[in-house]
């Protein structure tokens, strides 16, 4: 089954370099390092690499099953697994993109409470957060990617963290190899989280002019993300030693504290602000998806579902009061992403083979 959009509502191949980037580097940056480095010490940036090339492998199955399928995975689903399966597959897929939409704007939140209004309430700022992503999302797929392409000057506060660089520890990178594989794996277990985002591909196949030329953008979209979180992990073991690293929630938005100019004085308010940068796209992106799912398994209009999926994600951020709440759908997120990337997707594909060979066969 071939499923295209009007080429007015598609994008260019190289613009899904946007798209993956903007997906996988969320605000999970912050506190990434910690836990890796906990595990792995000083080795926790192999753990970043072998997780940047584990997920090039994952990149090039999704498109191995959208290229022989050529439509979303909406349709593959119901093809695969019939009306009920498939719907009931879809519906984790609903529910997973938007809990990770509720995540998204509750750390959000929290770092704006934390770093800067204390006594700030959640609700007034969720409800600005998300009539501002109806209005995007309402805008359709292509301002989507447009906001993507904009949340790109984000990388001008990355490169904030250099400034930091008297205070490195160079010895703290040795000795190299310390640790076992078991430790580096383990780490990099909890490296998938701020990985997670290629799923996209599965929904967003379809707007994408020659998709089959899009795949080395979303290979180059996860390697410089691979890169951007080997770069973070290095500063963090170069400045913070692992028993350090667990007193701190975002040790990132820490390093702001070292960055001082003339005009102006508390850098962290930049640099915690600026988060929105991180969130807004992948917010959007995650109510975007899920309400095409419900438009399509429902033949609804996608802008009469939008209002229900964000009524549900507003009770969703509300009902997470704390950080050990949002500590505790972070796992989650992580466990139930972890299962997606290393066991549903490489089952999808052998399923793919497996039914392609039997389609040729008859």
């Amino acid at each position: 089954m071939k499923s295209t959009e009007h080429p007015r509502f598609t994008i260019s191949p190289y613009l899904v370099f946007v798209l993956i980037h903007s997906m996988q580097f969320g605000p999970e940056y912050l506190s990434m390092s910690n836990k890796p480095i906990q595990l792995a010490g000083q080795d926790a940036w192999i753990s970043v690499i072998l997780c940047g090339i584990t997920f090039h492998i994952i990149i090039w199955m999704i498109y191995q099953i959208l290229g022989q399928n050529e439509t979303d995975l909406v349709h593959i689903h119901q093809q695969i697994f019939g009306k009920w399966g498939g719907g009931g597959f879809n519906f984790i897929f609903i529910a997973y993109f938007l809990l990770i939409a509720s995540f998204e704007i509750r750390e959000f939140i929290e770092i704006v409470q934390v770093w800067l209004f204390p006594d700030l309430e959640t609700w007034p700022l969720a409800v600005a957060l998300l009539l501002l992503v109806y209005y995007i999302v309402a805008g359709g797929f292509r301002v989507i990617v447009g906001i993507c392409m904009v949340s790109m000057v984000r990388h001008f506060t990355i490169l904030a963290l250099f400034f930091p660089a008297a205070f490195f520890h160079i010895n703290n990178l040795s000795p190299i190899l310390d640790h076992s594989l078991n430790d580096i794996i383990k780490a990099g277990k909890e490296m998938t989280f701020p990985f997670l985002g290629v799923e996209m591909l599965f929904f967003c196949y379809t707007f994408i002019k020659t998709p089959k030329k899009s795949q080395k953008w979303a290979h180059w979209a996860n390697f410089l993300t691979t890169v951007s979180y080997l770069l973070i992990t290095l500063f963090s073991l170069l400045m913070f030693k692992s028993e350090q690293l667990s007193n701190e929630i975002w040790p990132q938005l820490s390093k702001y504290k070292f960055i001082h100019f003339p005009f102006i004085e508390r850098f962290e308010y930049i640099g915690a602000t600026a988060q929105i940068l991180w969130v807004i796209p992948i917010v959007c992106f995650c109510l975007w998806a899920s309400s095409r799912m419900f438009k399509i398994m429902f033949t609804v209009k996608q802008l009469t579902a939008l209002p229900i999926l964000l009524i549900l994600v507003f009770t969703a951020v509300c009902l997470i009061p704390g950080r050990s709440r949002v500590e505790a759908v972070q796992s989650v997120l992580s466990d139930f992403g972890f299962y997606i990337i290393y066991a549903y997707i490489p089952v999808m594909y052998i399923i793919n083979i497996v039914r392609m060979k039997v389609r040729r066969a008859v």
